[in-house]
């Protein structure tokens, strides 16, 4: 709990202390869903439709998402983030919810390129495998009380982004969420700026 609340007073001061962008800025970005790269052998690799692999460890999604984005200053700001995949590998709806704050580098490096690391709690949920005959629960995800969905919830959880900067308010690049121990996910992204 300590380290908790240590780390949230760090990013905080952060967000506070550093110099405001003149006028506000917003942004939106665009997902496009991509490829999911399964760590572990999946337990329920007979039930994946979508494969790219024969072991069954990389797997494609049908979906998108949008992000908005408040800067408070040149160097980070909070983000809300949702998710919509209608096709996820097993054909079930899956959806993830964040909210968070963000660090950017180009406060940093005033070029093109730009990194940002953002965190927050998470949210996934999709419409339960358990319909599924052989499917076999791997403990990753709980059950709702209609057992309609299954979802996870996660603190500490984020992305890591790369963005080209092709204009003064349009970036496109790559979105990667760590899921470890389970998996990787990838998808590529567009980003419009408005002050």
């Amino acid at each position: 709990m300590l380290r908790k609340r240590l780390f949230l007073y760090i990013i905080l001061s952060q967000l506070v202390c550093f110099e405001k962008v003149h006028g506000q800025m917003w942004s939106i970005g665009i997902y496009i869903n991509g490829i999911n790269m399964h760590l572990q052998k999946p337990v329920n690799g007979d039930l994946y439709h979508r494969t790219l692999t024969k072991n069954k460890r990389l797997v494609y999604n049908i979906g998108g998402g949008l992000r908005i984005s408040y800067y408070v200053n040149q160097f980070s700001g909070f983000t809300m983030t949702q998710v919509i995949v209608p096709q996820d590998c097993g054909n079930r709806f899956f959806g993830l919810t964040h909210a968070g704050i963000f660090i950017t580098t180009r406060y940093f490096n005033h070029s093109n390129h730009e990194g940002l690391l953002i965190g927050g709690p998470l949210l996934f949920y999709r419409k339960n495998w358990n319909k599924y005959p052989n499917y076999k629960n791997d403990h990753v995800m709980k059950e709702s009380k209609n057992k309609v969905w299954q979802y996870k919830f996660v603190w500490h959880g984020g992305f890591l982004e790369y963005q080209y900067h092709y204009s003064n308010n349009q970036a496109a690049g790559i979105h990667l969420m760590p899921g470890v121990p389970e998996l990787l996910s990838f998808s590529g992204h567009h980003t419009s700026y408005i002050k």
